[in-house]
């Protein structure tokens, strides 16, 4: 929408000079209004629906051929009215604050004003607002036809001139209100459709947020199965405490999909009632956090016949709007900080806060701590990804958060599911393939190739610096979420035991500490092939020098510590744990160390600096 007003004659250039400086005054100024975005976030068990759920949402198609996701889908939706919109249009975040604005000083007015002088509204900034501030020989023709106005496009570009000054102004005011009225309740989404394969979960660490909406979506018929029932309860479990420990206060939906096969059963209506009574026990220590349904503690669909969509909408509308996120008021400098961010998104991926970010947050007068404050709201909300576990992390503002999330998905991926062996044969790269997929160690060439070889050395850091990989050999790197299972490791005493049954111990800390594990003997030693590792279990000859090993027991919520010397090797390992909790899980993890059966606390582990602290430099401090 745009801010300025074409006017004839000598008119034009004193109209534009007064809605320059009303914008100006509008940047300048700490009135705020609220944010209404928040992020959806869609988490369950593989083949539940969640991806045809999302789509049921969105008013889209069941697919029956939809392919499982790799890593996430981000997707955008606005809600205006009643209707759910698959947004892909840029939405100008600046303009949209100003009207609302607006629309709360019309409200304060009995009439709207006759004359736009007398208009208490803050004009809406222009969608380019530096090429329209700077550039006063823009025409009149090139203003309407940059800015999309087209709410009047019977009227030409030179109709303008032929009508009083007087008109124009009444007409544009009346534009603004109207355009406010019609905004006032739209609501901005962005729907997190997350992989559901166990490979993936030491991804989405990274990418779940505190705040937002979380939907947990589960095959109701795998819960009804006695065969089934069992590790449909575990997932659930999983996310359950997942969620809870990444977002104790965030609330929570229960979604169970193929209702229309479950009530065309016999008994139909008491088989809801039973898959009920299962998730009521299972979520019991997290009912403050479940959105109930009516006398449900879930949401029955079913995303083929499209059975109870409508219901679900407005459970998630409901609550995304009475979310005391939703409440929180931003200023329009941030707005337009936001969106000359996102201006950038055609020709970047990513930004750096000591270039680019400093640069854009010093046109509209934010302090370091405000472009802070505000990248943290905006990683919130859905709209970048803005990591602060050390500085390098902090340096980085990613614009385009499917353009991570597809990079990361290229590699850790089911090679059962989305893997096709042919396309690397072709290519020359079979070899390093099969040792990717089959032992997770990645070499710098099929990076590369993965990668179409852009920003091969980002990626690579990104994945070191956030735990997802560590150097290897020969120029390679290893990936532990990708290490198979051997039932043949895995045999250790149980002397020493980190319990974290307390709270319990999410998928992804044993494979960091691998990394970090792998990472601290290449730097203390020379590099011992006669390194074994598998998805549960990792034996180090020369740890600290002696031979550790490590093995995850998920039916203890446990990592159980092998080694001649215990007392020794602890203080290092809990010094990583400290680690990996601070920069990736949010503090929020906690367990104890048994030595005999014996608390133990390490006296040196708590002294290794804190989270923010470089990884390099962390790991020669060990």
């Amino acid at each position: 929408m745009s801010a300025l007003i074409s006017l004839s004659g000598a008119g034009e250039a004193d109209a534009y000079v007064r809605n320059r400086q009303r914008y100006l005054d509008a940047l300048k100024g700490n009135e705020k209004a609220e944010f209404t975005r928040l992020r959806v976030m869609f988490v369950g068990q593989g083949k539940a629906g969640k991806s045809a759920t999302v789509r049921s949402i969105l008013g889209k198609k069941f697919n029956e051929e939809w392919d499982s996701t790799v890593g996430a889908d981000v997707s955008e939706s606005v809600i205006s009215g009643s209707k759910w919109g698959d947004s892909k249009d840029k939405i100008d975040f600046a303009s949209a604050l100003a009207v609302k604005m607006m629309n709360r000083h019309k409200e304060m007015k009995s009439s709207s004003p006759k004359r736009i002088e007398k208009s208490p509204v803050v004009a809406p900034l222009p969608s380019s607002s530096k090429t329209e501030m700077n550039n006063t020989e823009t025409t009149k023709g090139d203003q309407l036809q940059n800015k999309g106005h087209k709410r009047n496009s019977s009227v030409k570009n030179d109709q303008p001139k032929k009508r009083p000054q007087e008109d124009i102004i009444r007409e544009y005011d009346e534009e603004l209100i109207l355009e406010a009225h019609e905004r006032k309740n739209d609501l901005a989404l962005s729907l997190w459709d997350f992989g559901d394969q166990e490979v993936f979960y030491t991804m989405h660490h990274i990418f779940l947020t505190k705040t937002g909406i979380y939907v947990l979506v589960f095959d109701m018929r795998e819960l009804l199965e006695l065969v089934t029932r069992e590790e449909a309860k575990k997932y659930l479990r999983f996310w359950l405490r997942s969620i809870n420990m990444h977002a104790p206060q965030a609330p929570l939906l229960l979604v169970g999909t193929f209702c229309a096969e479950i009530q065309s059963e016999i008994r139909g209506v008491d088989r809801i009632r039973g898959v009920d009574k299962i998730l009521r026990e299972l979520s019991k220590q997290f009912t403050s956090q479940i959105v109930a349904n009516d006398n449900l503690v879930f949401f029955p669909i079913d995303n083929r016949e499209k059975l109870n969509i409508q219901e679900l909408r407005k459970a998630i509308e409901f609550t995304a709007r009475n979310d005391r996120a939703m409440k929180q008021e931003v200023s329009i400098r941030w707005m337009a900080f936001l969106d000359e961010l996102l201006s950038h998104k055609k020709s970047k991926s990513y930004l750096t806060m000591n270039g680019d970010v400093s640069h854009i947050a010093s046109k509209f007068g934010l302090s370091r701590q405000e472009q802070e404050m505000a990248l943290g709201l905006f990683h919130e909300r859905g709209l970048i990804i803005h990591l602060t576990a050390t500085e390098t992390l902090r340096n980085i503002v990613i614009i385009k958060p499917q353009w991570i999330i597809d990079a990361l998905g290229k590699v850790i991926r089911d090679s059962s599911i989305h893997v096709d062996i042919s396309e690397y044969e072709r290519d020359g790269l079979l070899d390093d393939a099969q040792l990717l997929f089959e032992e997770g160690i990645a070499s710098r060439d099929l990076l590369g190739y993965l990668w179409n070889y852009d920003q091969t050395e980002f990626f690579i850091d990104l994945m070191k610096r956030t735990m997802l990989m560590s150097d290897y050999r020969n120029d390679c790197f290893l990936i532990p979420s990708l290490l198979k299972e051997n039932k043949d490791m895995g045999a250790v005493d149980t002397r020493c035991v980190v319990d974290f049954s307390t709270t319990f111990l999410p998928h992804g800390v044993f494979q960091r500490l691998v990394c970090l594990c792998v990472e601290y003997v290449s730097r203390k030693t020379s590099f011992d092939d006669s390194i074994r590792m598998n998805k549960n279990c990792a034996t180090f000859p020369a740890f600290a020098g002696q031979e550790v090993e490590l093995v995850e027991d998920p039916s203890q919520q446990a990592i159980l510590v092998s080694s001649s010397d215990v007392e020794k090797v602890i203080p290092i390992i809990s010094s990583m744990l400290l680690k990996i909790n601070g920069n990736v899980m949010g503090g929020r993890l906690k367990w104890k160390v048994l030595i005999d059966g014996k608390a133990f606390q390490p006296e040196k582990a708590v002294e290794v600096e804190s989270p923010t602290l470089d990884l390099d430099v962390f790991l020669e401090s060990l």
